[in-house]
């Protein structure tokens, strides 16, 4: 997650969204990090705040596609000054006007559904294991527990 967020944070330097998204990741990842920590100490509040934070991650892919999409579809086409002036040249453009437009709107499609369906699967994950941890914590004797704890 952290070398997505770098890398998206150097492609967005022009773009604020784009940047912004760097921004949240690079939270997430943050979080991310400092939640295995407690999960592997045994934190009962680890899970949730994992979960939440793949929710949050959900939610700025979600914004992000559709301000993408958006964009797409309210920004004047790059080839409006050949498509203005008519003629051989501006039918040739058409489709491939019409094409690049579709295809923006497929990938930013493709980016929330598969950020939810990632992001939802993955945050479903992280709240079941609560209860993993606790079953393991009730059955396992203190010492052990405080052994797993310190490394």
């Amino acid at each position: 997650m952290a070398a997505f967020a770098f890398i998206t944070l150097l492609t967005g330097i022009f773009s604020l969204p784009a940047f912004l998204l760097g921004v949240g990741m690079a939270c997430v990842s943050w979080v991310e990090i400092r939640g295995s920590r407690s999960l592997r100490r045994l934190d009962l509040t680890a899970p949730r705040r994992l979960a939440l934070n793949q929710l949050a991650l959900g939610a700025m892919l979600c914004l992000y596609g559709s301000w993408g999409i958006y964009g797409v579809m309210t920004a004047p086409s790059p080839y409006a000054e050949h498509l203005a002036t008519g003629g051989p040249v501006a039918e040739m453009l058409e489709p491939i006007d019409a094409l690049q437009t579709m295809l923006s709107v497929v990938v930013y499609l493709a980016l929330i559904v598969c950020g939810l369906i990632a992001t939802g699967c993955t945050s479903l994950y992280y709240f079941t294991r609560r209860s993993h941890i606790d079953r393991h914590l009730r059955g396992t004797p203190a010492w052990v527990v405080e052994t797993l704890r310190a490394v």
